[in-house]
Order: C-alpha cells, then structure tokens, then sequence
C-alpha cells in the first residue's frame, strides 16, 4: 500500500470512484477509502435513470441541463451493456393551467412551480432536446390529444399524453464497479478499501481494517473528500469547519406487481401526484420502482423511512391508473439515500441540483482539502474530470487522457458463443456484466453453477466472484451492490444462509458475526419490504 499517494480520496461513492478513475488514468497514484462499503449511501438509492433534468429547466440551471443532457448521451453510447434508452409518459390533466406561474418561475420572479400543463411541458420539451442534439441524440418527443390512443386506464382528467426520451441505468452499481476495475488496473499506484476506519495523526491519515486490523499511514499531497452527505462532518475530522451540505433524503419503493408492469410495456410514468409534485416509476427487471419523497435531514446516517413517506408514495402510484390497484403487499424492498445538495434556502423541491468544487485549507493539516458537493448520478463522469484537473493543477501534473468517449469495460466487444457455460447461466450474465461475463463464467461451472436457494437466477459462481473481484465483504453488500437479490418476488431467507456460507468459505470470516448480519437483514424493512413484513403476520 502507498504510503504517499499524490492523492487521497474520501468515499467510495460515484463521484469519488469517477474522480479516482479520472486520476488513475492520467498516471497519478491515488488511493480510495471508505469507512462502509462502495457505492453505499445515496448512490446506491437512486431513481436509476441518467437524465438531463427536465424538471431543472423551470430553476434555470441551463449549466447543469446542457452537461447532464450531453453525459446522458455518451453513457448510452459507451456504457450501452448497463445504459439504455428509456421513454417516459407524462399524463397531463391541462393544456393552460399552471402555465404562467411555470413562466413566472423561469423569470425567477417566484420559487413556486404549479400543475404541470401540456403548453409549459412542450416549451420545455424542445429546449431540453436542443441541449441533448450534440452528441448520440434520443429520438424527439411526441404529444398525443386523442384519448383512444392514450395508455389503458389513465384518469379520466387526463387531457393529453407527452412521451419523451432520457436513459435508464440498469445497474449503477455495476457501473460504479467497472470504473473501479478500471482506475485499479493502472498498477500497483492505485488501491481502493472499503469497511475501514480512519483518523489524523498529524500530517498523518492512519487507516485501519475493520476486519483483520491492519493498519496503513498516508501522507498525501491532496485530499479529495467526496463523502456525500458526510461531508461536512469529514471535514470537521480533518480540523476545519464547513457548512456545504443540505442533507434531502429520499424513498423509492420496489414494486412486484406484474399487471402494472405489463401496462407500463418497458416506458417510466413522469405523472403528478394530485398536488403539482411530480412522481417517477419506472420498470427495473421484472419490477417497478417508484420515487421519490424529500425529507430534509441532518443525520448523514439517517437511513430510516417512515410510515408517512411509504403511504405518500403507495397513494400516487395507485392513482396512476384507474383499473389497477397497489398496497403495501406489492413493496418487496425499498431504498433511501441522502442527497447532498448545496446548502441554500427555499425548499428541498426547488434546491439546487447541479455540483460544486470547494477548497480549504484546514489548521493542522498540509494536504488541501477539496470537497466535492452536491452532483447526480448522470453528471458523475464529468464532475470526476473537474475535480481531477483541480487535483492536477495542485501537483503539478497536465492531463494525458480524457475519458469523454472512453468506453465502459464491460461494453467492450466480446464473442458471446465463447462463454463455457449453459446457453441459459451465459444469457443471464451478458445482461448483468456484459463483456466481463468473460470473467465470471469460468467460475460458474461444476460446483459454482448450482443457483442459490431461493434465488434460482443467480448461481454460487456469481457470488464468488462478486467476493473476489468486486470486494464484498458483508451479506449486505451482496444483497445490495454486488446483485440484485432485494428484487424479484423479494428477498428469501434461505438465500441468505447460502450468501453466509460462502462469505465463511471466501474470507474465512466469523459464522457467528455473518448470522449477526443474517438477523440484521432480515429486521431491515429496506431489504425485505413490507411484503415480509404482511406474511409474517399472517403466519
């Protein structure tokens, strides 16, 4: 492990992971840690769409619309294997209302938004797709008035139907992985931890392992926090006092309900929910994920959601349409994550999305500190490449690539017919690696090929790998950010037994700490939604 690594980056979130990817690239030794797990916290708890921000057009963040317009795009082109093309129908019930105050908003002359209205959306729908015609445009959007060509069981106050085109990552979290192996492939210059503690000592940053206790003294010459909602207090650890964070926690709820998923026929519904807030649902697999709410917080670990936001958005997503009905029996899991917005006044809804790069000098501490705050999913590439020219220039170093038009590792060209593995397991892995499939399935023969109990569409091989090539530690980071377990018909108590046994026989880890871990899963309603929570009562 270096011991003075050029640079220092704290949090293994997608815009910490993009920034040490940008580095590593250019030749710069740098190291990444985070005291949980990668893509933990907000970037695990997305609405998995990489968008250009319709709704931010309304706020005037033109910056932040162009940028996120023209990052979706080139995600779509080079990362196709997890980035796709999605379209979204926006049910309207106006063709006028709410159309001056949208314009009065735009001027800036009030914070204030109101129902959504055909005339506002199309303005707005031809502006957002001027910003995306730079590079790999989506196909335009249309307007339907005719309610016979309406999708089935719209309310009957629906006037009009908009469809427009933005992009839906599949798995961020694979996204989040393949950039990892990437900045890790550069050498023995580049290391990445997860689930280690950290404290100053001096110039010092002494790093422990949770699990065997080994310990690594850094002295780097720039320190990169990208810790999301932590920020603030990281900063306080490294001896300074900031106060660039709004924490804004939102929900989204993980639907099995298979007639709603064959009504919305692979399109998101971009619908309002009665009261001129705008709600997303989206197909993922064979589920349905609706969000989200926003709840202002200050505890970074806040991690809870409440009964309040289950029913709001429960209460909108059954209003969708009028023949089919959700409750609280379709929810087989739930995310929640803390956005890091820019501290600032209004409310959540009207605070500002786009990022920024702070930089301070701490007492006590030589390295600089820059903080990278606020930014979305879409935008990670290039707010890496910001704060990577920023790191740059502080030591002294001029970039040698860009990765603008880099292509993702698993959207490399690759020969299908060559996986040595059952026509069914290698159809399953393209979809979920694409061409690092190469990799997983000579693991996913003979003994690994066996699926695990409860969860027939992954294998044992997957999970070796996921453990030895991606760095899961803990049954959680398998459930959540290494699979998609928490999907489906819900997580299963048996899958949980086989994650455990082979977590025990890949990291010679304590069984009795991993039915700790088992328990804790099982009483989290994030991870077992409120479909386990129905049949245990029941029983």
């Amino acid at each position: 492990m270096l011991q003075e690594p050029d640079v220092l980056i704290l949090g293994g979130g997608v815009n910490g992971v993009a920034t040490l990817r940008d580095l590593a690239l250019n030749g710069v030794s740098c190291v990444l840690i985070d005291t949980h797990d990668f893509c933990q916290g907000a970037s695990s708890a997305s609405s998995r769409m990489a968008h250009g921000g319709l709704r931010y057009l309304e706020g005037r963040e033109f910056r932040l619309v162009a940028e996120s317009a023209r990052e979706r795009n080139r995600l779509i082109a080079h990362a196709g294997h997890l980035v796709k093309p999605l379209e979204i129908v926006v049910p309207l019930e106006h063709l006028l209302g709410g159309f001056a105050r949208a314009v009065l908003r735009f001027l800036g002359f009030t914070r204030f938004g109101g129902p959504l209205s055909l005339a506002a959306l199309e303005g707005a729908l031809r502006l957002y797709e001027a910003f995306g015609r730079r590079e790999h445009p989506l196909p335009n959007h249309k307007t339907v008035l005719r309610r016979a060509h309406f999708p089935k069981g719209l309310r009957p106050q629906t006037r009009a139907v908009a469809a427009y085109f933005d992009g839906q990552i599949t798995q961020p979290e694979g996204l989040m992985f393949e950039m990892l192996r990437e900045a890790m492939g550069q050498g023995p210059r580049v290391a990445a931890l997860n689930h280690v503690n950290w404290h100053k000592d001096g110039d010092t940053i002494i790093i422990t392992d949770r699990f065997d206790a080994t310990q690594y003294r850094m002295t780097p010459k720039v320190i990169v926090n990208a810790t999301g909602a932590w920020i603030d207090d990281v900063n306080a650890k490294l001896g300074g006092k900031t106060q660039y964070l709004r924490g804004v926690k939102g929900a989204h709820l993980v639907l099995d309900h298979s007639a709603l998923h064959q009504r919305m026929a692979g399109r998101a519904f971009y619908f309002d929910d009665g009261t001129g807030r705008m709600i997303i649902t989206l197909p993922v697999g064979e589920n349905i994920l609706v969000g989200t709410t926003e709840v202002e917080t200050k505890d970074a670990e806040d991690r809870a959601i409440s009964e309040i936001e289950i029913a709001y958005l429960l209460r909108a997503i059954d209003g969708l349409f009028t023949d089919i009905s959700v409750d609280r029996s379709h929810i087989v899991s739930m995310t929640t994550g803390i956005r890091p917005l820019r501290d600032g006044g209004g409310s959540a809804t009207s605070a500002a999305r786009d990022h920024a790069l702070e930089e301070d000098r701490f007492p006590g501490c030589a390295a600089p500190v820059l903080s990278l705050v606020g930014g979305k999913w879409t935008t990670f590439r290039a707010f890496g490449e910001e704060a990577a020219d920023r790191v740059l220039k502080r030591i002294g170093r001029t970039r040698t690539m860009s990765t603008a038009q880099r292509t993702y590792p698993g959207a490399a060209p690759f020969a299908r017919n060559a996986l040595t593995v059952p026509k069914e397991i290698a159809t399953r892995l393209v979809a979920r690696y694409g061409a690092l499939a190469q990799e997983v399935a000579p693991l996913c023969v003979g003994p690994g090929s066996m699926a695990l109990a409860g969860a027939p569409s992954y294998c044992r091989g997957e999970i070796i790998w996921a453990i030895r090539a991606r760095a899961a530690c803990c049954i959680e980071d398998l459930v959540l950010r290494r699979t998609q377990l928490s999907l489906g018909h819900g997580l299963q108590r048996e899958t949980l037994y086989d994650l455990a046994e082979i977590l025990a026989q890949e990291t010679r880890r304590d069984p009795k700490d991993l039915a700790a871990e088992i328990t804790a899963v099982l009483e989290d309603p994030r991870l077992m939604g409120t479909r386990a929570q129905l049949q245990e009562n029941v029983a």
